[in-house]
């Protein structure tokens, strides 16, 4: 498929998801309930209702240890060739002390696409390595979804900040904004104004997923930035 080919595909989808988004908008503020959606294998807790299920790219905001392997070295030989030993070595401590320095700062780690389930409760992201993780509405203290750039962030009380991105975003954005905030308060978000506005006849114009519906730049995460 050529760029130009894969270039339209793209756009298309994203004016799809963005209408799906536009559209589960209009059905909330409809006053309606999602949809229950049929889940096999996954076990939910009593009264817990699958509303999407999509993949999606998962994102963790932490730094690292710090940690590192400091080489001592015990070199013998003539004086020419220890003194060489040990500066190799001592510049070899000083490049992974420094790693270590740039890995201890805060930036988005753990980057990866993963199937995502939203629930009434929760999201589940199942990672390859660890399974299913659980995120509870309940623990979210930030939350900032930014469709617009296909993007939405959690922040929680006890464990690091999450980012979700990719095409599910515009769904997945009003969904967690009901869920997050609660049917009397999930409308006032500012993240999603632009597909609520779209859902209740403020059409903007075809086609315009991102840049004619802001600046385009991404919003700013309180807390959460990097």
């Amino acid at each position: 498929m050529g760029r130009k080919k894969s270039d339209e595909v793209t756009a298309q989808r994203e004016r799809e998801e963005w209408q799906l988004g536009i559209d589960w908008a209009r059905w909330l503020l409809a006053g309606n309930s999602p949809q229950p959606l049929t889940m096999y294998g996954l076990v939910l807790e009593p009264g817990e209702i699958a509303y999407v299920n999509t993949p999606a790219h998962y994102a963790r905001l932490y730094g690292g240890s710090g940690r590192y392997t400091h080489n001592s070295g015990v070199f013998i030989g003539k004086p020419g060739l220890v003194l060489g030993m040990m500066a190799a070595n001592a510049a070899v401590n000083a490049s992974r002390k420094a790693a270590a320095k740039r890995d201890m700062q805060l930036m988005w780690r753990d980057l990866q696409e993963v199937p995502t389930v939203a629930t009434n409760h929760r999201l589940l992201c199942m990672l390859p390595q660890r399974g299913w993780l659980s995120f509870y509405y309940s623990a979210v203290q930030e939350f900032y979804p930014d469709p617009a750039n296909w993007t939405i962030t959690f922040g929680f009380q006890n464990a690091e900040p999450l980012r979700l991105a990719g095409l599910a975003v515009p769904t997945l954005s009003v969904l967690t904004a009901w869920c997050v905030l609660g049917n009397d308060r999930w409308q006032g978000e500012p993240g999603i104004a632009p597909l609520l506005q779209a859902a209740t006849g403020q059409q903007l114009a075809p086609g315009a997923v991102q840049g004619e519906l802001d600046t385009g730049e991404p919003r700013r995460l309180g807390n959460l930035e990097p």
